[in-house]
């Protein structure tokens, strides 16, 4: 068994200050001085993977785990920390043009890496990969590589002869199948949703280890054509002011604030029942 995760790091926007987001035009918003973090779809997905690999019933079949990352060094030490939890693999495609708004660009160099350099059969990615993400890149890679596709996915086990028992949560409840390799997996909320710490001993054992850099034209993807075709493009932001009213009910004990509470509030609208 083959397994490729692919991640993303995003900025922290948490951390952004509202005089950011106001000045963010046709350009993006300035977030260089911010820290990156796992997005936490993608996280989860990278410690399922690892989990896939420790379960017993997959003792008898070989796994391989890989990772890849469109983005620039700032992905380093993310991979730095795969390769001591036990990564076989890591690899990144550098773009200079932002991607957050290219989900079919994304794709494209995804299907491009399983194809041409990785021959994975089994594909997981995060459902949401952060600010401005559809939640259409893995049915597109999916699509694009001839593949199914199970998305919302919250566990998943081995059960020999290329066959996987995937949990995935559906409207009305939990949905469990069997799957046959290979397949697209995009993961949900997980029940076990955070990438473990390695240990030093682990980070020192493989501290030589370097992940591969791969340029997306290798993969057949011109990125820059790719984005002059693209229908979508970012021309401005505006942030979304979510605030609700409040009322503080005032009374010398609880007693007399909730009969006013009564008087103001829920005797008119009872009565109009």
């Amino acid at each position: 068994m083959r397994i490729l995760v692919c991640f993303k790091v995003t900025p922290d926007y948490e951390a952004l200050r509202e005089a950011d987001w106001v000045a963010g035009a046709a350009d993006g918003v300035e977030t260089r001085y911010v820290r990156r973090i796992l997005n936490c779809f993608d996280e989860a997905a990278l410690e399922m993977a690892l989990r896939l690999a420790d379960s017993p019933a997959a003792r008898g079949v070989t796994a391989s785990l890989g990772a890849l990352s469109i983005a620039g060094k700032e992905v380093e030490p993310y991979l730095k920390t795969l390769y001591a939890l036990g990564y076989d693999r890591a690899a990144r495609v550098p773009s200079e043009a932002s991607l957050d708004f290219a989900p079919a660009v994304t794709a494209a160099i995804i299907a491009g890496y399983v194809r041409r350099v990785d021959h994975s059969d089994l594909v997981l990615l995060g459902c949401r990969s952060g600010a401005g993400d559809s939640g259409t890149v893995p049915f597109t890679v999916a699509e694009t590589l001839g593949w199914p596709c199970l998305t919302q996915v919250t566990e998943m086990e081995p059960l020999g002869d290329g066959r996987l028992r995937v949990t995935s949560m559906v409207d009305d409840g939990l949905l469990r199948a069997t799957l046959r390799l290979p397949c697209v997996l995009a993961v949900g909320n997980a029940v076990v949703s955070h990438l473990r710490v390695p240990t030093l001993k682990d980070r020192l054992a493989r501290r030589d280890k370097r992940a591969e850099v791969i340029v997306a034209g290798d993969l057949g993807v011109d990125i820059a054509g790719e984005l002059s075709r693209s229908p979508c493009v970012l021309t401005g932001l505006e942030r979304l002011r979510r605030v609700r009213r409040g009322v503080i009910v005032v009374g010398e004990t609880p007693r007399e604030k909730t009969q006013a509470l009564f008087d103001r509030y829920l005797k008119s609208a009872i009565e109009a029942l």
